[in-house]
């Protein structure tokens, strides 16, 4: 009976072991993902503050190409102003010519529009 009972308390002893040693592999697990979590929470802030920088940057970049445009085809005697208010005045007059086209064949445009998005589809696939 002594026997049984010190194997008994070999193997309580062992489990309580094996327990400690689950406890501990769980908190440095949990720890683990903290810091990963952690982690991909600055490496997001820091992409997220470059993409901000890199938009304000494309959009000086266009802003002072527009601005170059211009300047050389005020300096050739483009109005650029009259230039703009035609486009604008034609772009109108473009999706006035759209719209009624739509309203009397609704069907055709649905169709035509369903072709060109598998056309699309077709090349961003490829």
């Amino acid at each position: 009976m002594a026997t049984t009972t010190s194997a008994k308390r070999q193997a309580a002893a062992a489990a309580k072991r094996a327990r400690a040693g689950v406890d501990a592999a769980a908190g440095v697990a949990e720890n683990a993902a903290e810091d990963a979590v952690d982690q991909a929470r600055r490496a997001g802030a820091r992409a997220k503050r470059r993409a901000s920088a890199l938009e304000e940057s494309l959009t000086r970049g266009a802003e002072d190409i527009a601005a170059t445009v211009t300047e050389r085809l005020r300096a050739v005697g483009v109005d650029t102003d009259k230039m703009a208010d035609v486009a604008r005045e034609q772009a109108g007059d473009l999706q006035q010519l759209i719209e009624d086209e739509i309203r009397e064949r609704p069907l055709r445009a649905l169709g035509l529009a369903a072709a060109v998005g598998l056309f699309i589809g077709y090349l961003a696939a490829r």
